[in-house]
């Protein structure tokens, strides 16, 4: 298995200045990983930083630590050629980077239709917004995500039924193997229904409840979550991780979102997957 390491399990770090981009590469290069995701979730950082993102490109290669997937917020209920515009150059950003893969959101994480005809009106252009970013990604050899992801595209038949729709070669998947839970389906049914049109996977672990206090993410299927280390949460990670195993091509990438201190919850986290996976492959 291609095990490598989001950026976003390193947020509170960066965020604080304890590290940044180029420490995580370094970081990366002396762990169990192989590969760096960058999640650019903070908005246009990367779009108006091209000397970090040059010297970070450098630095992956100088270290041997690949940059696979970058990945950036999104929003195309209206497929409005501004936002289409930002998303085409947040691509040339990934190209820059050397990531072969675009992960793009199409609605805020919180956003979700209020009724069945709200849902079409606002997919068809969804669609149409999706197509004319993997056309750009097209032109540069790139291949264009959606990520199950949030509260509006999540779900493994909304994904399968978007990537039937938008019809480009270049169009996939980034299948996080956990985030189907937010819209109350079964890790293992996202797994299944997603692994033939990934092109990566994000691992991750949580505590699941049916009640739970201040801090913990309710479901629509009225379950609370906590981010925790991989390994250490409810997750049939063995499940889904022999799942994975059918595609040993796709890079997978760790997240962690949980309280436990990073970066040790990160190297356990790793260890655990790296276990895992050998015991089911």
């Amino acid at each position: 298995m291609k095990l490598g390491v989001s950026t976003y399990c390193f947020h509170s770090l960066m965020a604080s200045g304890e590290m940044d981009l180029i420490g995580v590469l370094d970081w990366v290069a002396a762990s169990s990983a192989g590969h760096l995701e960058i999640a650019g979730m903070d908005g246009e950082f990367y779009l108006e930083h091209d000397d970090l993102v040059r010297d970070a490109a450098k630095q992956a290669d100088d270290i041997g630590v690949p940059i696979v997937n970058y990945l950036v917020s999104g929003d195309l209920r209206t497929a409005d050629d501004k936002e289409i515009d930002r998303l085409r150059r947040q691509l040339d950003v990934a190209h820059r980077f050397g990531a072969g893969i675009f992960r793009h959101d199409v609605a805020p994480w919180d956003w979700r239709e209020q009724d069945p005809g709200e849902f079409e009106s606002t997919f068809e252009r969804v669609v149409e917004g999706c197509r004319a970013v993997a056309d750009h990604a097209a032109e540069l050899g790139i291949v264009s995500t959606i990520e199950n992801h949030g509260f509006f595209m999540n779900g493994s038949d909304r994904l399968a039924r978007l990537v039937h729709a938008v019809d480009r070669p270049n169009f996939r998947v980034t299948l996080d193997l956990g985030n189907g839970l937010c819209v109350g389906e079964v890790p293992g049914k996202t797994a299944a229904g997603l692994i033939d049109i990934a092109a990566s996977v994000g691992v991750k672990d949580f505590h699941i409840r049916r009640s739970a206090g201040d801090g913990w993410l309710k479901t629509l299927a009225g379950d609370y979550l906590l981010g925790t280390i991989a390994g250490h949460g409810d997750m049939d990670l063995a499940g889904l991780l022999a799942v994975v195993s059918s595609k040993p091509e796709l890079p997978v990438s760790l997240e962690f979102e949980g309280l436990e201190a990073t970066p040790k919850a990160i190297e356990r986290g790793l260890a655990n997957v790296l276990r895992i996976a050998e015991g089911v492959a």
